[in-house]
């Protein structure tokens, strides 16, 4: 299968399942999928991966928005300004990627490289 007819099978799939689209492709992989960019699906990446992904996007978006936002100004230590987004990131990262390992359990979800489709009953 190559990598779009996975997605549509994917996509029929979550939808027979009752898996909210979002869920199963957040704006930013529709919008690499749009461009050609074969990312798999959070639900089928490893724990870490996900956690890594996720994590490293909060932190540097959220890292930057605070910089913008508050941190411009001065008056804030290094270990803030550099300190808080990792922490973020990487309480963001832990949660997305529990979140994405438990809709995988429970609906079966083998990682991508091993996907072919909904079950054939």
């Amino acid at each position: 299968m190559t990598s779009s007819e996975k997605l549509k099978a994917m996509r029929a799939h979550f939808a027979s399942l009752g898996i909210s689209p979002i869920t199963g492709a957040p704006r930013i992989w529709r919008v690499l999928w749009f461009f050609g960019v074969p990312v798999p699906p959070l639900v089928f990446l490893r724990f870490g991966s996900v956690a890594l992904i996720t994590g490293g996007f909060a932190a540097v978006f959220w890292g930057l928005f605070m910089w913008l936002v508050f941190w411009s100004r001065g008056g804030e230590s290094m270990w803030v300004v550099v300190g808080l987004p990792l922490l973020v990131g990487a309480l963001f990262g832990f949660i997305n990627a529990k979140r994405s390992r438990t809709i995988a359990r429970a609906y079966k979800l083998p990682l991508w490289a091993d996907y072919k489709g909904p079950p054939q009953s």
